[in-house]
């Protein structure tokens, strides 16, 4: 006598249920739990860098970089703009050093960029667009505390 004979109706609907569950339960527990994204800061800068004039960047939500406090940290100049500001993000994986992480992004964001300055409190970069060549430096100022100033 087969299996499916000795079990009523019922009792197999029930095996065919719990067997479904337990598989669902086993693949949830073997697929890793996605990590978080680290937060994507390359749009703030790049809409920094190119901007005509830093005074405006106060009022403009896309010059905010993701994870940092409110603007109010900022000072501006038309040729200018200097933030000092927590690191809130987190590392991505690769990098623990909140310098390192926003030198790695400044690096990445921007396909004409010159690293001339690596320093374990200070990182400098040209960043050449097509009219002008633009200066951001990323410095330590306190314990995961950065500044960064982007100049022309």
């Amino acid at each position: 006598m087969s299996f499916d004979r000795r079990l009523p109706s019922l009792s197999r609907l029930s095996f065919m249920a719990a067997l479904l569950f337990a598989t669902a339960a086993n693949a949830a527990q073997i697929t890793p739990a996605k990590q978080a994204e680290p937060a994507d800061v390359c749009p703030a800068l790049s809409h920094i860098v190119s901007s005509a004039d830093f005074k405006k960047l106060r009022d403009e939500p896309a010059a905010k970089l993701p994870g940092v406090d409110p603007i109010e940290d900022c000072r501006a100049s038309s040729h200018s703009y200097d933030c000092t500001f927590r690191a809130h993000w987190e590392a991505d994986g690769f990098v623990n050093d909140p310098l390192e992480e926003i030198g790695a992004d400044i690096a990445a964001c921007f396909p004409n960029v010159v690293h001339d300055l690596n320093t374990p409190t200070r990182q400098h970069f040209i960043v050449k667009t097509a009219d002008r060549r633009v200066s951001v430096t990323a410095s330590v100022q306190g314990q995961n505390e950065l500044r960064l100033r982007i100049a022309r």
